[in-house]
């Protein structure tokens, strides 16, 4: 087990255990440079055969991942291998599963059920048209995430998992008993078990839909599955129907690919017994109405420049509506959205509402709430935008405003490299705006995006880019301090190859110049996300400086560095908290205020600690606690850093602890203290750091330590006084 508080790769900084299972721990994990959460999971080859399969798996999950790109499927995005130990690192996924859902609330309203059906349907649909195609065998509720806004996220690639195909509760190689197709299992013999493909995942993921739609589970009594209406009869004819066919025993009767179950699904009240009825006596009438179609579109020509004009007026009407809705303090991004999407579905050649939509998404996706959501989700607008470049409504498949907007989206806000690069080798390399621009973004994207980056090339191309980005555009041209952003991230993930820190601190020095001269020349870019961004990297870059400091001075003079760009740092982080509104620092969460403002808090404190300034880190812990307090679920983490800081103070003074009162009596006060009130942290004692401390520092706290050792003395001197007397009265 790792503890917590391991940073991995020098990035992935574990913060605690959200899983676990027969062979491997799952933790949750944050991204330190990137601020980012991820998973973790961890599985430790001991060399046993049952470790070796597993290892196996894991490659396998690892080469199939690697390489998606759907929103309904998750990503890997690093392999660490840790002194024998695998670590994969992927998407955080938060929510419950749905069999999670079903065992609260069983059988779940039809439309949602359709609706998760189609997009499960859509990433089978995604995976079988793979190279090579990819079945997934093992569709059932408990390897399907609801996450919080909605959607949901398919899980679990056979990795991490005994399997035992007698144990119909248990997953086995070939899928789970009662969900898995009959041809998963061969003949009585075990016969013909792997001749699946992707009718195998239609017949898995009827069974699931059926599950969900009924609150029967396939694996207990009566067996199998059923018509659903003999369930509950008010549920659709159609969709059982739909069911019933994508569970057939011979795959010949199911639905031969998912692009037909899913056409289906969407349409599925159409199947209806009660719709085809009502259709047939509405056909008389069409018949009619047709006639009159056929006139009024002639007439209906005559008037078409006239109705482009009304269009353009709305359009921009439209426009104007957004605009002003998220103008104001109270910005209503969902009322902003779907104006936008009223737009560019009147009018999609132009990019601007496309381009707005978008930014609409990306604004209220940094607008966080106490429990974390946020007013919108970034990916369901991106998926809007998504479905329409692929099907070429308008024209916006060739919009490279358009496609670039997606593509810098996605690398910028969601780090997915490969959907990213995807829209930048869309875009035409001749354009004049952007043809240039997607050339390194399209390079950068390619090598993040690869689990074997070649260090040196990737840090030449952004030698490159930065270098074209300080010339190629004006202080007034956002695109530029976008640039600048991603060009400061990157050599902020690879700080500590040779040469990089010193390149790195004069690109983002001359960034942070023309970022302040934009800003006073006033400006309509919210300046203030990017001095937060630069402020993180140029921590990064002046503490790497210190850490290769060839003399004392130097290290020093970095360390302020260091110091004055967290301040900086914390300075934009207050004006975000204000106008956010609704969280602030404190609480009892870990909201991405309260981990920023302890990151920079704690790095701090570690600048005076290698400075040897001891009065100035404990105030800084100091100021730390008094704004967390002691029922936040980083306050175990503060309280238990500061303990050890000033434990290890004082042992360097003497290796004693009985004899600190004498010689560092004013830091053992601070050392009591901050183990009294840390003592009121309700999950203190789990920390492994206060564990290591706590029953000396209890021992000095109560004055117990130096009783024992004048009670030993007195016992060693009444030792001699007998002896003493026992020899006097032996003359």
């Amino acid at each position: 087990m790792t503890k917590e508080g391991t940073v991995l790769d020098g990035k992935y900084e574990i913060w605690k255990e959200v899983g676990r299972g027969g062979m491997s721990i799952v933790y949750l994990a944050r991204d330190n440079r990137l601020n980012k959460q991820w998973a973790v999971k961890e599985i430790k080859n001991d060399g046993s055969k049952s470790s070796k399969t597993l290892l196996k798996g894991l490659e396998r999950e690892a080469n199939i991942l690697k390489n998606v790109d759907h929103p309904v499927l998750p990503r890997i995005v690093d392999i660490i291998n840790q002194n024998g130990t695998i670590y994969v690192v992927m998407d955080f996924i938060e929510g419950e599963t749905i069999s999670d859902r079903l065992k609260k609330e069983g059988a779940q309203p039809q439309d949602l059920v359709v609706e998760w059906g189609i997009q499960l349907a859509g990433a089978l649909d995604y995976l079988h048209n793979m190279n090579p195609p990819v079945i997934y065998r093992d569709m059932k509720p408990s390897n399907v995430m609801i996450k919080p806004e909605g959607g949901v996220k398919l899980i679990d690639f056979g990795t991490a998992k005994e399997y035992d195909v007698e144990n119909n509760a248990d997953t086995t190689a070939l899928g789970t008993r009662g969900y898995a197709a009959p041809e998963q299992f061969g003949d009585k013999q075990g016969r013909g078990i792997y001749n699946t493909d992707a009718r195998t995942d239609i017949y898995n993921l009827g069974a699931t839909l059926y599950h969900i739609v009924t609150g029967s589970n396939p694996c207990d009594p009566p067996y199998g599955v059923h018509p659903i209406r003999e369930m509950n009869p008010a549920l659709s004819s159609g969709l059982e129907k739909i069911l019933l066919k994508c569970t057939e025993d011979d795959p010949a009767k199911r639905y031969q690919n998912c692009s037909e179950l899913i056409y289906d699904l969407e349409h599925y009240t159409e199947l209806d017994d009660s719709y085809k009825k009502k259709n047939k006596r509405k056909l008389a009438a069409f018949i009619t109405t047709t006639v009159l179609t056929i006139a009024a579109g002639v007439v209906a020509y005559v008037g078409y420049s006239g109705l482009q004009g009304i269009k353009l007026n709305n359009y921009n009407t439209y426009i104007e509506e957004c605009n002003d809705a998220i103008s104001g303090e109270d910005k209503q991004y969902d009322a902003a959205a779907k104006k936008y999407r009223e737009a560019f579905e009147l009018d999609g050649r132009s990019a601007e509402a496309y381009v707005k939509y978008i930014q609409t998404y990306i604004d209220a996706s940094h607008e966080l709430r106490e429990d974390g959501s946020t007013p919108l989700k970034l990916e369901d607008g991106l998926n809007v935008i998504a479905n329409r470049i692929k099907e070429g409504y308008a024209g916006v498949d060739k919009n490279d405003e358009v496609l670039y907007k997606m593509g810098i989206t996605y690398f910028d806000e969601l780090k997915d490299y490969k959907t990213a690069n995807k829209y930048f080798n869309m875009v035409d390399e001749d354009d004049k705006d952007y043809g240039k621009l997607v050339y390194y973004y399209e390079a950068v994207s390619d090598y993040l995006s690869s689990t074997s980056i070649n260090e040196d090339d990737l840090i030449s191309k952004i030698d490159d880019f930065a270098e074209y980005n300080q010339t190629g555009f004006t202080n007034q041209n956002e695109d530029k301090f976008i640039n600048y952003k991603t060009i400061g991230q990157v050599y902020a993930t690879y700080i500590t190859a040779d040469g990089v820190a010193e390149k790195a601190e004069k690109v983002m020095t001359q960034a942070m110049s023309d970022l302040e001269e934009c800003d006073s020349m006033g400006t309509e870019i919210d300046v203030n996300d990017y001095y937060y961004t630069y402020n993180d990297n140029l921590i990064v870059i002046y503490e790497q400086l210190a850490k290769t400091a060839e003399s004392d001075l130097e290290k020093h003079s970095n360390y302020e560095m260091v110091i004055t760009y967290c301040e900086d740092y914390l300075l934009i982080l207050d004006i975000k908290v204000e106008e956010n509104g609704e969280m602030t620092y404190g609480g009892t969460s870990d909201n991405v205020f309260n981990t920023s403002y302890y990151n920079k808090m704690m790095k701090i404190a570690y600048c005076y600690e290698e400075m040897g300034e001891y009065d100035n880190a404990v105030d800084i812990y100091k100021a730390l606690e008094a704004v967390l307090g002691t029922n936040n679920v980083l306050s175990n983490k503060v309280y238990a850093e500061h303990l050890d800081y000033i434990y290890s103070y004082c042992e360097d003074i003497d290796q004693d602890p009985a004899n600190w009162s004498s010689v560092c009596p004013d830091e053992l006060a601070d050392l009591i203290e901050v183990y009294q009130e840390g003592s009121k942290v309700p999950s203190i004692d789990s920390n492994k750091t206060w564990k290591k401390r706590n029953d000396t520092v209890a021992a000095l706290a109560s004055g117990s330590m130096g009783r024992q050792e004048d009670t030993d003395e007195t016992d060693t001197d009444a030792e001699s006084d007998t002896e003493e007397t026992s020899e006097e009265m032996g003359e």
